[in-house]
């Protein structure tokens, strides 16, 4: 299933992209779920959702599933909404299919609503800082991609991404210079285009056991179309599920972001996005560079029940050649999985996760990577 950003899976998004990749994911497990343990083809569902990014509220999601050319995989059409308790909202529709015995697939997607984040400003001495002001985010995105199948398990093709931002602070006078959004960044415009690959051997896409995930994105920001930016963006990342017992599964992560630039503040990478690393807040720490490795072992207990233990490591840096002088970031903690029905293979997950100097719970359904 397809969503208003993202696919299927977690996977590292620009901001204010971010958020609503999360979202839809959420959205997506719930129906897929629901959908499974009913097996109607019209769904409408609610969902509490809690995390340090979002804040604590519910999503719910109405979601048509059918299937007009016999495709391994059905279409699926939807609309999901949000809101939480620090004010943020989203409503936005979603489109996937595909065609030719899944040789192509096709996605589209559209978004809008408001988002109040916390900036805290660009570099690793900004998060160190651990001082934020609040940003009010109006925002608009559309997003389309096609890909083709070109060898087993492996998709190539290309991906067009609308962004508009009308970004305010909340904070009549921010504690920091650095935390004023620059005018031509505020009120801007972002238009995207290129290539994007994908390569999946996983043998579930919301719990798997065994198998592969790897994606990579490079974007380009195109002002003839539109945009107010020249700048590129780089995302990529690999999952590595290994089943160490009829109970027990190793899940490995590691995610890299890279931007060129001239990006503006909600184009850059975002350590701990998209769960790439647990607690931390998505953009305390913001810089043109980010990566990320963690690994988590996910052990069935009894019954429906299940734990999970997880760490990582992972930096920022003012570009990716400078990676490797980027100031450490750990991470780690435990959760709890609750599977809801005994028809689907999906969990809802309740994590509890420590950084630097901070700390933050989760609350969804499906597992973070």
């Amino acid at each position: 299933m397809a969503g208003w950003i993202s696919a299927s899976v977690p996977a590292q998004a620009a901001e204010p992209t971010d958020q609503m990749d999360e979202v839809d994911e959420q959205a997506q497990a719930i129906a897929t779920m629901a959908g499974k343990d009913s097996g109607r083809d019209v769904l409408a569902i609610p969902l509490p959702i809690t995390n340090p990014s979002l804040g604590t509220g519910i999503v719910a999601a109405a979601v048509a599933f059918y299937n007009p050319n016999g495709a391994p995989s059905p279409w699926i059409s939807g609309g999901a909404a949000m809101k939480t308790s620090n004010g943020n909202w989203l409503i936005g529709g979603f489109h996937s299919m595909s065609l030719d015995a899944d040789r192509y697939r096709i996605t589209a997607a559209a978004g809008a609503g408001k988002l109040v984040i916390d900036y805290y400003g660009i570099g690793p001495d900004a998060g160190d800082r651990n001082v934020a002001t609040k940003l009010d985010n109006k925002i608009v995105a559309v997003r389309l991609q096609g890909q083709r199948r070109v060898a087993q398990a492996l998709y190539v093709g290309i991906r067009a991404l609308y962004v508009k931002v009308d970004a305010s602070n909340a904070d009549s006078a921010p504690p920091y210079p650095d935390l004023v959004i620059p005018a031509d960044e505020a009120k801007s415009s972002l238009v995207q285009l290129g290539p994007v690959v994908t390569y999946d051997t996983r043998d579930d896409t919301l719990n798997p056991r065994k198998g592969i995930y790897a994606h990579a994105e490079w974007l380009w920001s195109v002002k003839l179309l539109g945009g107010d930016f020249g700048s590129r963006k780089l995302t990529a990342g690999a999952s590595w599920y290994l089943p160490r017992s009829r109970n027990t599964v190793l899940a490995l992560h590691a995610g890299i972001c890279g931007a060129s630039g001239g990006s503006p503040f909600y184009d850059l990478c975002l350590y701990g996005q998209k769960n790439d690393l647990r607690g931390y807040k998505s953009g305390r720490y913001r810089d043109r560079a980010s990566w990320a490795v963690q690994a988590e072992v996910r052990q069935h207990l009894f019954g429906r029940f299940g734990a999970v233990a997880f760490g990582g490591l992972g930096g920022t840096a003012p570009k990716l050649g400078r990676i490797g002088d980027s100031k450490l970031l750990p991470a780690g903690g435990a959760g709890l999985r609750y599977q809801p029905s005994r028809k689907t293979n999906i969990n809802l997950r309740l994590d509890l996760a420590f950084g630097k100097d901070s700390r933050a719970i989760y609350l969804g359904i499906a597992e973070a990577f």
